[in-house]
């Protein structure tokens, strides 16, 4: 979220010119097909090894809309008909004394499946998709909540919450079966449609690696890949559309699918921002989010939530959050402090005090035009807190070469020789950073220098600001 110093060495910062950065890739990119968070490393959009899992925020449609495109679905429509059609066939069978005709809860019976398909004009694997959803959905069997309309009645005459709790049921079944919690993960990641052919490559990697079968014919993955899409744009989860920018064939998750993929996602763990509540979220809520947001949602979402409190309260929670937070959160904390101005200056003054914040404090308040002492550790720790807030979310291609453009090459060598004494917990990985991809074989070779310094210097050496 923060954005460089100019020339920190001179006191100058640069703010952010919008609260967050892109939110959505026409392609799946690193997203890849896994299913849940793992415990280290890199996932799907950009959360780190040993914090909460991220995602980019999304919009949710109003309940009664997304009720209204459940009742529709047709895999939903066809899960109330065959459960109605077996009630039919057992009601009958136990008239004439004989055992169930369709077969157990699990499974249809042979002769049933292909009796339902001809008696509802449905294909082999649409009567077993709607069986699944039939069972999982509790419209086949008895096993139903007391008080509730049936099952099947819901998508007459259920409530919102009713038939959005049956269709998340069928959303259930439908991933299970397919084994499509990746597949579902990664679009939610996207945000947007996907190209098809990028679609089928992940597709077909993850279906090689699950079956240990690298060399699965393609014509057979293919097959595959269309008979799940049609499954889910049946359920409503997906849209299938084409757009000649993204060159072709897309899918992407429909309102329905985005509300219950973040379902799930809230379910396993992931942090899942959601535009639009920030006024009701505290200011880490509201700052995590922004990390994620374009230009104009961005700005949607701090008007949203500063008008839901006084200005100074505001401010204290702004404060609160960069005071614990990481160092993008920080940066993001002072940006939005910008919206507030004079109202803010007291509750920053008093951030001077906590050395964490003493930099940014003392920044902010030159800027508003207030005193404020600013000393060359000072400097020196803010250059490295704002380096390490861009290694959060950016390459560090793209952190090297936006940290102090207009600082000469000679003088910032300089400055990048001395950075292994900042007491920092990010100093070992901005030098990394800048020792690696830095195009001046100067400064990198400073970096290089000072990066060894500062995984020798003893832990507690030189105490922070």
């Amino acid at each position: 979220m923060p954005r460089p110093a100019g020339d920190v060495a001179a006191g100058t910062w640069i703010r952010p010119e919008r609260p967050g950065g892109p939110s959505g890739r026409a392609d799946l990119g690193g997203a890849g097909l896994g299913g849940t968070p793992p415990s280290g490393g890199d996932g799907p959009g950009g959360w780190r090894r040993g914090s909460t899992p991220r995602l980019p925020p999304v919009r949710l449609a109003p309940r009664e809309e997304l009720a209204a495109a459940a009742r529709v679905a047709p895999l939903l429509r066809a899960a109330r008909d065959i459960a109605r059609w077996a009630q039919r066939q057992d009601h009958r069978a136990s008239a004439e004394g004989t055992a169930r005709a369709v077969g157990s809860e699990a499974t249809l019976k042979p002769r049933a499946a292909a009796a339902a398909a001809a008696n509802l004009e449905l294909a082999p694997a649409e009567v077993d998709a709607a069986w699944q959803v039939a069972v999982a959905t509790r419209m086949a069997g008895t096993d139903q909540d007391p008080g509730a309309p049936p099952p099947g009645d819901v998508l007459a005459s259920g409530s919102a919450e009713q038939i959005l709790a049956v269709w998340a049921a069928a959303l259930e079944a439908v991933l299970a079966a397919e084994d499509l919690d990746g597949l579902a993960t990664a679009l939610y990641t996207v945000g947007g449609p996907v190209r098809m052919e990028g679609l089928f490559d992940a597709y077909a990697a993850a279906a090689g690696t699950r079956r240990g079968k690298p060399g699965s014919a393609q014509a057979d993955q293919a097959a595959a890949l269309s008979t799940v899409l049609e499954t889910l744009a049946d359920l409503g989860v997906v849209e299938l559309g084409t757009e000649e920018a993204a060159g072709g064939l897309t899918v992407a998750l429909s309102p329905l699918g985005v509300w219950g993929v973040h379902r799930r996602l809230r379910a396993q763990g992931w942090h899942v921002p959601v535009l639009g509540g920030a006024g009701r979220s505290g200011a880490e809520g509201l700052l995590v989010t922004l990390a994620s947001c374009d230009a104009e949602d961005g700005e949607a979402e701090i008007t949203a939530w500063l008008a839901a409190r006084t200005p100074d309260q505001a401010a204290a929670e702004l404060v609160r959050a960069a005071g614990s937070g990481s160092p993008g959160l920080r940066g993001a904390a002072f940006a939005v402090l910008d919206r507030i101005g004079e109202p803010a200056v007291e509750v920053v003054r008093e951030a001077l005090a906590q050395p964490v914040l003493r930099a940014h404090a003392s920044v902010w308040l030159h800027e508003h035009g207030e005193r404020a002492e600013l000393r060359p550790e000072d400097r020196t720790w803010l250059l490295v807190d704002l380096g390490a807030g861009l290694l959060e979310e950016a390459d560090p291609r793209d952190v090297v070469a936006e940290l102090l453009p207009d600082v000469p090459a000679d003088a910032q060598a300089e400055i990048v020789a001395e950075l292994w004494r900042v007491s920092h917990p990010g100093v070992t990985d901005l030098l990394t950073a800048l020792s690696e991809h830095h195009p001046d074989p100067s400064v990198a070779r400073a970096a290089r220098k000072a990066a060894f310094k500062a995984r020798s210097a003893p832990a507690g050496q030189h105490p922070a600001p």
